[in-house]
């Protein structure tokens, strides 16, 4: 299907277009997370012919974003930031301040590379970022095509990066294989202490709430045992004492399963 008549075909192309965009930002994550960056969810928006949009002088665009205690960590404040598409720029990294005021166009440092480079491309470019988010990339905005023009010609360019299950399911799948590989290496690495964490009783019966909502929500099949057990073993030595911590040990019995 091809669409040369923009208005009659709008609602087609806008969900053609975010399915693709949505494919390339699982690509992009999916790099992301192999190198244990903390994804927290992707967007996609396709309506290339949104007339707000020329305010920032783009159409359509996609985001990855990421939780907020990495976000602190490479910022150190609490205002927004992350790594946005734009359909007719590519890459940049933007970081609005908190209360500063400033729009993402102010803070946007830019990738370039062209418009769509390869995932592994985008993942050295948040790299660079870590290193001095105020220098990485160029203020300097580039142009790679014209607003509301050539929808087919960018959707052939993005079909390459299209996942079949859908983007969000795509990022899902991604992110608890991320969580599962981190956890089953912290339950079975080598020389561990045991720590001397005080808790209050609320807040041990929150962490194992929480372990039980994993439980029941994720899809993973490993986690959720993973999630299972560890709830147990927590259980067992919040009753037991500390002189138990090496008798209830299933979560990492059923880790060193998984290696």
């Amino acid at each position: 299907m091809t669409y040369t008549d923009a208005e009659d075909c709008s609602p087609q192309l806008r969900g053609a277009l975010e399915s693709v965009i949505g494919g390339y930002m699982a690509a992009v994550a999916e790099v992301l997370l192999t190198e244990e960056v903390p994804v927290a969810g992707t967007s996609a928006y396709g309506d290339v012919h949104d007339p707000s949009q020329d305010d920032f002088a783009g159409d359509v665009e996609g985001s990855v974003e990421f939780t907020r205690a990495f976000s602190r960590r490479l910022v150190g404040d609490g205002g927004e930031m992350g790594l946005l598409w734009c359909g007719v720029s590519g890459w940049c990294f933007f970081h609005i301040p908190e209360g500063s005021g400033r729009s993402l166009v102010d803070s946007a440092r830019w990738m370039g590379s062209g418009l769509t480079p390869e995932p592994v491309r985008v993942a050295a470019f948040l790299s660079e970022v870590r290193l001095d988010p105020r220098e990485a990339g160029s203020g300097e905005r580039p142009f790679y095509r014209a607003p509301h023009s050539d929808p087919d010609v960018l959707l052939r360019r993005l079909e390459a990066f299209g996942t079949e299950s859908g983007p969000d399911d795509a990022v899902t799948r991604l992110r608890d294989t991320a969580c599962r590989r981190r956890i089953v290496e912290a339950l079975t690495a080598e020389d561990q202490e045991i720590a001397d964490v005080p808790l209050h009783t609320g807040e041990l019966q929150a962490l194992t709430d929480l372990l039980e909502h994993v439980e029941g929500t994720t899809p993973d099949d490993i986690l959720r045992e993973l999630a299972r057990r560890l709830t147990r073993d927590l259980s067992l030595r919040a009753r037991d004492g500390v002189e138990s911590v090496d008798e209830h040990r299933e979560a990492f019995s059923y880790a060193e399963e998984q290696r």
